[in-house]
């Protein structure tokens, strides 16, 4: 059993929950379990002594289950492999909005979710959690603005002065709550907006995701 922090199982583990750049964490048994039954392969580690697993875990009351993982590695042919509707991230910084959209995308069939720069890391633990499993079954690949226009979909970016009657294909690209989408994007991309009261100046982004979401799947 690992009890020390200076043992390199603790470093390597501490890195993934930390950095999650080639490997990742994932919390709970029941989410380790779905993970292997989804086809993920854990990495064998050494039990921790319970002080030092709290220690690493991202969650306030552990469940005493960790599993190590390679980061999955997923391309933009594979998320641009069919005609359905993906969805791009443009410097979504909040890894609880990043995973709840992820779990948007598989529970309305999108193809994939597009993470460019300024994004928190959807295989962060926050994240991860947010998602609520959706992150084994969603492609996810992270592409440059640049990438995203010469893929010749077409772009539609959630913004308040756009059509409300129009429906996105391609790629509908969600921004922050406070920005919104960068200009070199919106440039390029077909406006669209969702009707509302007008009672509050704007939705939180997942908000926005799951109602345009839901109008392209119906």
């Amino acid at each position: 059993m690992i009890t020390s922090k200076a043992n390199a199982w603790f470093k390597r583990v501490h890195n993934a929950v930390r950095e999650h750049t080639d490997e990742i964490v994932i919390e709970g048994p029941k989410a380790v379990a779905d993970a292997v039954a989804a086809g993920w392969k854990p990495i064998p580690i050494p039990a921790f002594a319970p002080a030092l697993l709290k220690s690493i875990t991202d969650t306030k009351t552990s469940q005493g289950v960790i599993g190590l993982f390679e980061r999955p590695r997923w391309t933009a042919a594979q998320v641009f492999s069919n005609q359905r509707l993906a969805v791009a991230l443009d410097g979504v910084q909040d890894p609880g909005n990043v995973g709840t959209i992820v779990r948007l995308a598989a529970a309305f069939d999108a193809a994939g979710v597009i993470v460019l720069p300024g994004c928190a890391d959807p295989f962060g633990p926050k994240a991860i959690r947010a998602s609520a499993g959706a992150i084994l079954s969603v492609p996810i690949v992270s592409m440059s603005v640049e990438e995203l226009l010469r893929s010749g979909r077409p772009l539609f970016v959630a913004d308040a002065k756009g059509s409300t009657s129009d429906l996105p294909t391609g790629v509908l690209i969600l921004g922050n709550e406070g920005q919104g989408v960068s200009p070199a994007l919106r440039e390029r991309s077909r406006a669209i907006a969702i009707e509302t009261s007008g009672r509050v100046e704007s939705l939180n982004v997942a908000a926005a995701a799951a109602i345009l979401l839901w109008r392209s799947f119906v």
